[in-house]
């Protein structure tokens, strides 16, 4: 049998944490939450949405897990702190890796353009969204908070 093809990889900074994946991801978004902006020190943190199945972790135990919320884990390096991940609760079958960590040397095919933004009721004061046709959602897009609720209730 086949191994299936590497068509990306990525690390943190000091590059104590890396990965590759055997798809492109299926979206990117950014989130404008408090706890983003806090974390990146930028108006807002870019996840590339992945089939969790499809990233392997090529490096040693070096993340540090944390839970911002009662809802999703997050994943930062333990040596250098840069963002890793965020997975959700409701939805251990995909991971949103941050954007930034992908080594855009390494991609075979085209990264899929951020498509959407998310908490702009948290959006930073000095920060003006892009007129684009980006979608723009107060909180989680609705059919995602739908599921986020739908799960809290069980």
């Amino acid at each position: 049998m086949a191994k299936p093809e590497i068509v990306l990889s990525g690390s943190c900074m000091c590059g104590a944490v890396t990965y590759t994946s055997t798809s492109l991801p299926t979206e990117m978004g950014n989130c404008h939450c408090l706890t983003c902006r806090k974390l990146s020190g930028a108006p807002f943190l870019t996840f590339a949405d992945f089939s969790t199945s499809s990233i392997t972790w090529t490096s040693g135990p070096t993340f540090k897990k944390t839970r911002y919320s009662d809802f999703a884990e997050r994943a930062h390096c333990s040596e250098c702190g840069s963002p890793i991940y965020m997975r959700y609760d409701h939805q251990p079958e995909s991971i949103g890796i941050t954007a930034g960590t992908i080594d855009e040397g390494s991609v075979k095919g085209v990264l899929p353009k951020a498509d959407h933004h998310i908490f702009l009721r948290e959006k930073a004061g000095w920060y003006d969204l892009p007129g684009d046709d980006t979608g723009k959602f107060a909180r989680h897009r609705p059919a995602f908070q739908e599921g986020l609720d739908a799960s809290r209730r069980k």
